[in-house]
């Protein structure tokens, strides 16, 4: 059985007339009504934790995507976070990262109600249809070449504290190809049905911490994954970045969600003066970004062609 993403099929013209404005405005995208997940694919995801879908994003999207991180580099916007081995002194640039991201574009706003995206984090995440999906956090990391260094493991509930980290996702998006020599993700196979493991700081980084002592070379599993791919892993899944050995920059975006069911409020530090809005991006709870930003924010397609527009 293949399951299919939220609008099935050729939708007559009627019906589509017929069809809430919001819904109206996702139908006219090309890509509404294609497969986002199948049977097997939620399987794999919810026995092991973790899944790749390579390709995932339209090749013009990803372009919208890599020029609108693109900017904000050039901006200066991504911060070094990574320490001379102390944790806290700075040196070469060798591991960059912002967070959140979402408040950095209009792009960015809009990505994870990107059709695609919300309707992955539905069937990953909820059980039935009454329950919905929160967008819980946002980041971007860039990694320069030949001394890019890779995120020590860690796993993402150790910071946000969710009840069940099965009941939550990150979507990692590769901007630019993943590969073992640039240092693409790494899972550690069959860790998160072991909870959240016992964390310390990495002293490599300014704020991160690791489960690095806990995590056996036996359960590395590399995933490469081509620019606009992406790979799923739940909330308890231990994963890392390795050093980008190449003579090119390496970057991906993520995004965190819960199940809404188990929202909880943010127990992780962020920057004072740090933008965290957690919209509801799927299921019946979802105002498509109104109730939390005022306006709709399920506009990535108009999103994407301005900055298209602008390349």
């Amino acid at each position: 059985m293949r399951v299919l993403g939220r609008f099935r099929g050729g939708v007559g013209h009627a019906k589509f007339l017929g069809a809430p404005k919001t819904m109206r405005r996702m139908m006219r995208c090309r890509w509404a009504s294609t497969e986002v997940l199948t049977s097997e694919d939620i399987a794999h995801f919810r026995e092991e934790g973790w899944l790749v879908k390579d390709p995932f994003f339209e090749p013009d999207h990803l372009r919208a995507i890599r020029a609108s991180l693109e900017e904000i580099h050039a901006g200066g916007r991504l911060a070094n976070v990574s320490t001379e081995g102390d944790g806290k002194t700075k040196g070469e640039v060798r591991n960059l990262q912002i967070c959140p991201l979402s408040p950095e574009s209009d792009l960015f706003r809009s990505l994870p109600f990107h059709p695609k995206v919300s309707e992955a984090m539905r069937l990953l995440l909820c059980d039935e249809d009454t329950q919905s999906v929160t967008n819980y956090l946002s980041q971007a990391f860039w990694k320069p070449p030949s001394k890019g260094l890779g995120t020590s493991y860690h796993q993402d509930n150790a910071y946000f504290q969710v009840s069940d980290g099965s009941k939550g996702a990150a979507v990692w998006i590769a901007v630019h190809d993943a590969t073992v020599s640039n240092g693409t993700l790494h899972v550690a196979r069959g860790m998160h049905k072991k909870g959240v493991l016992p964390h310390r700081r990495d002293l490599a980084s300014d704020h991160h911490i690791t489960c690095d002592d806990h995590i056996p070379q036996s359960a590395e599993v590399p995933l490469e994954v081509k620019a606009g791919g992406v790979a799923f892993f739940n909330l308890d899944v231990p994963h890392c970045t390795k050093r980008n050995a190449t003579s090119n920059s390496r970057a991906a975006v993520a995004y965190h969600f819960v199940r809404s069911d188990f929202f909880r409020d943010r127990a992780f530090p962020l920057p004072e003066d740090a933008d965290w809005r957690t919209p509801v991006v799927a299921g019946p709870e979802s105002s498509g970004g109104v109730r939390e930003y005022g306006v709709a924010c399920d506009t990535f397609q108009r999103d994407a062609d301005a900055v298209l527009a602008k390349v």
